[in-house]
């Protein structure tokens, strides 16, 4: 149980542990030099900017949190007490929030149903703190927007907050549902909340604390936990934390913002002639810059003030130069602020700089030509502190919670991993939901899950999961797929298990190609061989449609085609009925040949060369009229239609070898 507030192994990076009273914490923040920093033994000030996020989050939120390791069972009687303060980062040294929802501090579920909200928080409501509970009857759904879910907004504080002053909260709860709940809340001394009744969703509860918005807002926020106690069980009757219990808000002191952390990139290695350092110094509130502030280096340069008014983290950079000194550390010796250069609050509260001052072992300088040193080892990482509840949960992460995997065959990256601080647990994930076109592969042995309710081992996860689908139709299904992670103790059998979460697969349908195609013309399949006789004016009735066809605005001109068509008709030649359709026919496909688009049907190489598509279009329709003028008996539809056919062999056809 926490019962000192005392925070240690602290470490500001994702997905690592600090303690605070001895209890673990989970790391949930960007891992930016302002996102969590540590001010003194009993502070944590968190900070987030638009677009901060933990690495599983989606687009619609900003955090920057911590998060207990261990389980609270559900009807266990606790008790929370921390003090709370947000910096100003207004106009006039106000606070300003324009989020839709803020939350700073909950009571999370840790039950089976992913996404659901916390069952008390305390939140700020613009400018104003306010406490909000939920609950399900045993039995109901406690997913958002459920109809089974009560919301309850117990308190919200009717002044608004007040920039740099603590707030102590002190929380009295039984999380339970099936009888025995209740919440009370008292700030500053004075109880503001005594509720009584159902509370939360009948499963277990873990704390959590920090910052948490909806992505949108503009403003940067930044706000303090200091002398965080959390017990369980008959020490939590009346337990009132080991800070400032007052019955009356204290006049806000407006403290000087002092500089809480000096980082560099890179902050190892070596760095020669010619190479940039980037260095940020992080502060405990957003300061103002007025003129060009440097930083003194132990090897002789500056480096020089490059960006960042208006938040709590400011860059400098710094290039090497052949006059700089050698040095095996290069380090911060103090901050320059020389013609008028200032450093201040939204107050006008001038920074206190003294944090600055910061050697970064092994950042090596080597400004002249001589072999560089060996690097100094960096100092191993402190070991978390192992919590002391038998078993920890494990953490679940997932890189995407919409995935996309496209027909048969498809696959796609689960993106899924799972981690622990007791090594001696066994930790497998369990995944349900998978339909039965889909199958799971681990890289690890290359084995092959399918069903409804599978089991990996956390090798087996780690190692990478691929999902592969084999759909089949021309909808788009979508898969929810719900993970969890199981931790057992080798020796107890006790069980911890994370927070479940939802991955959601979508099958969309495959891709198609349409290719375009070009017109095609028309092929002559018969061509009629009746035996009633017509004469040229039967047969200028259909020479006359195909020739005003063709030119529906103008008269077209009589080419060398139609001469040949009317003089044969004048001498009595054309008198079958089917080259009244062969007529058409030819006018189309000369008409087709004649723009020039290449013919599948040309298959002599030697006849085919230097001559155009058109060109022999129209030599072969003109042998075909010497072949038709000198026919005086019944046209053969066999031969023209072998001619049509195969415009390009005309010319070595028999047909048109014959004398005239």
């Amino acid at each position: 149980m926490d019962t000192t507030g005392t925070i240690t192994s602290f470490s500001a990076a994702p997905k690592t542990y600090l303690s605070i009273g001895g209890d673990s914490y989970y790391v949930q923040t960007p891992g930016k030099s302002y996102s969590m920093t540590n001010p003194d033994p009993q502070t944590l000030q968190f900070s987030i900017q638009p677009g901060d996020r933990a690495w599983f989050d989606g687009s619609g939120v900003d955090r920057s949190e911590i998060m207990l390791a261990n389980y609270i069972q559900p009807g266990t009687p606790i008790a929370i007490d921390y003090q709370f303060a947000v910096q100003p980062n207004g106009p006039n040294n106000t606070f300003v929030n324009n989020a839709w929802f803020f939350v700073t501090a909950e009571m999370h579920d840790g039950g089976t149903v992913s996404g659901t909200s916390p069952p008390f928080a305390i939140e700020l409501n613009g400018d104003h703190l306010q406490l909000v509970a939920r609950y399900v009857l045993p039995g109901g759904n406690p997913a958002q927007g459920s109809s089974d879910l009560h919301n309850m907004v117990l308190w919200t504080d009717p002044n608004p907050i007040v920039p740099g002053q603590y707030y102590d909260i002190n929380i009295q709860t039984n999380v339970s549902n099936s009888g025995g709940g209740y919440l009370k809340l008292s700030v500053d001394g004075q109880q503001v909340v005594n509720y009584s009744g159902p509370l939360g969703y009948g499963s277990q509860t873990y704390w959590e604390e920090g910052l948490y918005r909806n992505a949108g807002p503009t403003e940067t926020v930044t706000a303090n936990f200091r002398n965080l106690t959390l017990v369980t069980g008959s020490t939590a009757i009346g337990w009132q934390g080991v800070g400032d219990t007052s019955t009356s808000p204290t006049t806000p002191t407006n403290v000087a913002p002092t500089v809480t952390q000096a980082t560099a990139s890179p902050g190892t290695g070596i760095a020669d002639n010619g190479d940039t350092i980037t260095m940020t110094l992080g502060f405990s509130e957003a300061v103002t810059v007025t003129g060009t502030p440097t930083l003194s280096l132990n090897d002789g340069a500056t480096a020089t003030y490059v960006g960042g008014s208006g938040t709590s983290a400011l860059t400098f950079k710094t290039t090497v130069a052949p006059t700089d000194k050698d040095t095996s550390a290069l380090a911060i010796t103090g901050v320059n602020l020389a013609s008028g250069a200032s450093i201040k609050d939204a107050s006008g509260l001038a920074a206190n700089l003294s944090g600055a001052a910061k050697t970064f072992t092994g950042l090596q300088i080597d400004a002249t030509p001589t072999a560089p040193t060996s690097p100094t080892t960096p100092t191993s990482p402190t070991t978390p502190t192992t919590p002391t509840s038998p078993v920890t949960r494990p953490v679940l992460t997932i890189a995407d919670d919409s995935l996309k995997v496209y027909g048969r065959g498809g696959t796609v990256d689960l993106g899924v991993g799972v981690t622990t601080i007791d090594t001696n647990d066994r930790v497998t994930v369990n995944i349900t939901g998978l339909p039965k076109y889909e199958s799971i592969t681990s890289a690890l042995d290359g084995q092959t899950f399918r069903g409804r309710d599978i089991t990996l081992t956390a090798a087996q996860v780690e190692s990478g999961l691929t999902l592969t689908s084999t759909y089949r139709g021309g909808g788009h299904p979508v898969a929810e797929l719900m993970l969890t992670a199981r931790a057992q103790d080798p020796v107890t059998g006790a069980v911890a298990s994370s927070v479940p979460q939802t991955i959601i697969v979508t099958d969309p349908r495959p891709t198609t190609t349409t290719t375009t195609t070009a017109p095609q013309t028309s092929t002559v399949s018969s061509v009629s061989t009746g035996s009633n006789l017509r004469g040229q004016s039967s047969v200028q009735q259909h020479v006359d449609p195909v020739t005003s066809t063709a030119a529906p605005t103008a008269q077209r001109p009589i080419t060398g085609t139609d001469q040949a068509l009317a003089t044969a008709a004048s001498a009595g030649f054309l008198t079958n009925q089917g080259f009244e359709r062969l007529q058409q026919h030819v006018e189309s496909f000369t008409s087709t040949l004649a723009t020039g688009r290449p013919q599948a049907f040309v298959t002599d190489p030697q006849l085919a060369t230097g001559t155009t598509t058109a060109s022999l279009a129209s030599q072969s329709f003109a042998l075909l009229n010497q072949y038709l003028a000198g026919n005086t008996g019944r046209v053969d539809s066999g031969q023209i239609v072998s001619a049509v056919s195969q415009a390009t062999g005309w010319a070595q056809d028999a047909i048109l070898t014959r004398p005239h």
